[in-house]
């Protein structure tokens, strides 16, 4: 017979081991993922590199003036962005500029904004070109005027990509500017009106149908109809008169919509679609 000591032992050896049993067996659960460390922040360039790469953004030798451009735009430096606007403020080659300009698209740095509107009238269609986009990559609210004056520049392409830039900021401001341009067949300020519009201004758009060409109208309300902001019910009537628009491209932004709906949706407008897309001919 085990001594009253021994069998107090006995019996604290006894529950660990069917503590330890138990929890063996108990199913465990997903393990917590591991947050992700911040990624170490970029250091400055040095004094000495940076006064070394401003000057070489000076050189006569094409090739020396882009290897540092390619240097301070690749660095991601939070310094970077100095020489290059310096360059820029003193004037330089369209070559240099426009790659300059797109090295500070990838710094987006809001010490730059000043010289990138500058450069935004600037004669020269591919230096304006990547002077609107490198405003659109900036985060800075004073771009915005930029963007939308540039709405209004000869090149289409400028245009595009100020409107653009200014639906993917979701810049209400630009709506009225964009509305004229789809008035005028403006196809580069379909889409992005289309994002932009308030659904309480859609009927403006629908009173353009036969005086503005089809493809820009089917443009501008197949972005609208995808929009989660829009009631159904507009929804319906908008896809109503995409119907009324002949050729691929209504019948392309009614596929896309159609695509982004749930399959468990039965709303009205899918219904709609379907029997549209059906009589069209399409799967």
């Amino acid at each position: 017979m085990l001594p009253l000591g021994g069998l107090a032992v006995f019996g604290m050896i006894a529950a660990t081991m069917a503590a330890t049993t138990t929890a063996w067996a108990a199913p465990r659960g997903p393990k917590a993922p591991r947050a992700k460390a911040a990624p170490a922040p970029v250091k400055p360039l040095p004094a000495a590199e940076l006064e070394t790469l401003g000057l070489q953004l000076g050189a006569e030798d094409l090739a020396v003036a882009l290897a540092a451009v390619k240097r301070l735009g690749e660095s991601g430096a939070p310094n970077a962005a100095g020489p290059l606007v310096q360059a820029l403020a003193v004037g330089t080659s369209p070559v240099v500029a426009t790659e300059a300009i797109g090295a500070l698209q990838k710094l987006k740095d809001p010490a730059a904004v000043s010289v990138l509107a500058l450069y935004a009238g600037n004669r020269n269609v591919p230096v304006r070109l990547a002077a609107v986009k490198a405003l659109g990559a900036t985060p800075d609210e004073r771009v915005v005027p930029t963007l939308i004056e540039r709405l209004g520049d000869s090149a289409a392409e400028i245009r595009t990509a100020c409107a653009e830039a200014l639906a993917g900021r979701k810049e209400a401001r630009a709506e009225r500017r964009l509305f004229a341009l789809v008035a005028r067949n403006d196809l580069g300020a379909a889409g992005p009106l289309g994002r932009l519009v308030a659904p309480n201004d859609i009927p403006r758009v629908a009173e353009l149908f036969g005086r503005v060409d089809g493809p820009v109208l089917a443009l501008v309300f197949g972005e609208f109809v995808k929009r989660e902001d829009v009631p159904d019910r507009l929804r319906l009537d908008v896809v109503r008169t995409l119907a009324r628009i002949p050729g691929p491209v209504a019948t392309t932004a009614m596929v896309e919509y159609l695509a982004t709906i749930p399959e468990n949706d039965n709303r009205p407008s899918k219904d709609e679609v379907q029997k549209i897309l059906a009589q069209r001919g399409q799967p």
